[in-house]
């Protein structure tokens, strides 16, 4: 089962239950995939458009029916992955905002948000620890055989790719840093 349907799923087993909160941040997910499903179909058709302007750039009738033939269907689910990222964009959007409201001072905003971030987090992978990282990054850096901190650069991109979904980026280079330093 892909995200949107737990979401649906999810959606009504809160309605039942009155959970006002999860009702509201399962809500907000539904939006914020909804939007990102018609923005995938947007930019499908958009490049279709400029590949045919391309192709038929000197007939202007073929140009015409071949882009009033174009089908880009806005209800084309999202890939598990393209989901994830969605969510995962959603919680980093509120940690973010949790630390301006954190620095502000407004604590109440902050457990909002919290609870929020935890809600969405039932729908993303499990994050590795630091300590689960620790050994697997300083494994992919022995393997790689960069040293430094000039290596930060190089590394960053590999490690991003390989622990995608998986890791923190934050916490990724604060161990690459700290493996490269010493």
């Amino acid at each position: 089962m892909d995200i949107q349907e737990r979401l649906q799923n999810d959606l009504k087993a809160a309605m039942k239950a009155r959970e006002k909160v999860r009702v509201d941040v399962i809500r907000m997910a539904r939006a914020a995939l909804q939007k990102a499903q018609l923005e995938a179909a947007k930019q499908q058709y958009d490049a279709a458009a400029q590949e045919i302007q391309a192709k038929f750039a000197h007939d202007s009738a073929a140009r015409d029916a071949a882009l009033a033939a174009i089908s880009a269907d806005p209800h084309t689910p999202l890939s598990a992955s393209a989901q994830e990222q969605v969510i995962a964009k959603e919680v980093k959007m509120r940690q973010e905002t949790m630390e301006i409201y954190h620095k502000a001072g407004r604590m109440e905003q902050v457990a909002e948000h919290e609870a929020e971030i935890q809600i969405l987090a039932e729908y993303l992978p499990k994050q590795l620890s630091s300590e689960d990282l620790r050994p697997q990054v300083a494994a992919f850096i022995n393997e790689l055989g960069l040293q430094g901190p000039a290596a930060i650069g190089k590394v960053m991109p590999l490690l991003m790719e390989k622990f995608k979904g998986q890791a923190d980026g934050r916490i990724l280079s604060q161990l690459a840093r700290e493996l490269l330093t010493k």
